[in-house]
């Protein structure tokens, strides 16, 4: 499976009566496009990205997209209609050996790494995805400014981006298509594809109004001041085995780690650092070692638990920082590879874990490979 993003930005912004656009409009430290362009880029499971602009805002983008995110996407330029746009961008990832394409709006810079992941995961057995959330607002229709007639919210929901298909079957969908639409559902359906949906999110509204450019400026300031922090440490004892299993990476060893769970030190350190920035505790709060049931756990449990607990409080993870105490065997050759594991676990990008590795020269318990220590750092935003 091999995933691609589109996203288009190609708007001209009138509606929002901007200059320049909106999503070159600055939000925080970045712009609406850097920011939405950041969000796929970096995502573990996102192969590759086409970003979709006018050929007028050629110099624009290149002012105000940061050089720091150049040469991870490709630039593509669109049509005169959204509609025109996507088929730029599809026709841009021939050649590719794509399977499958998220397709999202540019203005869109708050969509989550979970949406994106779920998505992807629904992907593998689905020809179309597409999230909704739910109207919550009374529905009217009207003419001239004045109320006409009610209209039932059963069985209505508002779609947002991005929107994941079957790559080959929406190319062909498109290559078809008659007239212009105002999402790329709509043209799946026309195309025969079966399309399910997924929950949205709220906070994944598209930037349409200088006061929807407020609102996420007023986000993007909430996000910068409310940050915390957790340590976690974590021991096991190494006795004669076969391999150990570190952040869910198996190593051939001579040795293996000793726990009441799987005794993956580097998982445990890393949940309790979660837990901790949450001021929840600890594993051994929510899975007490005397409980038999958790004899043999696969640590992905726990640390399934933790990021579910930051989901429910509406917090991400910024960054994780493990450290591995040991004087063997040898993490380095490992490295990216927990990285990966623990990234796409946890639904964020790589680039926000590190894992490293350092021995306490001969000195103490690692030092006569009695143990492997872990020491972690979890960083979280609102």
């Amino acid at each position: 499976m091999k995933v691609a993003t589109i996203i288009v930005a190609g708007g001209t912004g009138t509606r929002a009566g901007l200059f320049p656009p909106k999503q070159y409009q600055r939000i925080g430290l970045e712009t609406v496009l850097e920011k939405t362009i950041n969000q796929f880029v970096s995502h573990p499971q996102v192969d590759s990205c086409v970003v979709v602009i006018s050929q007028e805002h050629k110099e624009l983008f290149e002012e105000t997209v940061s050089p720091n995110i150049r040469g991870k996407y490709q630039l593509a330029f669109g049509g005169n209609s959204r509609t025109e746009s996507v088929y730029c961008g599809l026709r841009h990832l021939k050649n590719q050996d794509i399977s499958h394409v998220l397709i999202h709006d540019g203005a869109r810079p708050f969509v989550s790494a979970m949406l994106i992941t779920n998505m992807v995961s629904l992907l593998e057995s689905h020809e179309g995805i597409v999230p909704v959330v739910a109207i919550s607002d009374a529905v009217w229709k009207f003419k001239d400014n004045h109320l006409v007639n009610p209209v039932s919210r059963e069985n209505l929901s508002a779609a947002q981006t991005p929107q994941g298909f079957n790559y080959s079957q929406i190319l062909q969908a498109y290559e078809k298509r008659t007239g212009h639409t105002a999402d790329c559902a709509e043209i799946a359906l026309a195309g025969n594809l079966k399309v399910a949906t997924i929950e949205g999110e709220k906070e994944n509204y598209k930037i349409t109004t200088a006061v929807d450019l407020e609102y996420a400026r007023m986000m993007s300031k909430n996000d910068v001041h409310d940050v915390r922090v957790g340590q976690g440490v974590d021991v096991h004892k190494l006795v004669p085995g076969k391999s150990i299993v570190l952040c869910g990476v198996e190593i051939p060893f001579d040795k293996k780690l000793e726990g009441h769970s799987d005794a993956d030190v580097g998982l445990h350190a890393i949940t309790d650092a979660i837990y901790g920035s949450l001021g929840k505790g600890d594993i051994g709060t929510w899975f007490p070692p005397e409980d038999p049931v958790w004899k043999g756990t696969d640590s992905v449990h726990f640390l399934n638990h933790a990021n579910g607990l930051l989901r429910e409080e509406h917090y991400s993870i910024t960054s994780i920082d493990c450290t591995f105490v040991c004087e063997e065997p040898k993490i380095k050759p490992h490295v990216m590879d927990m990285r990966k594991r623990v990234a796409k676990q946890l639904g964020i990008s790589t680039d926000r874990v590190s894992i490293k590795a350092t021995t306490s020269e001969m000195l103490g318990f690692t030092g006569r490979k009695e143990g492997i220590l872990a020491l972690a750092i979890v960083s979280i935003s609102r």
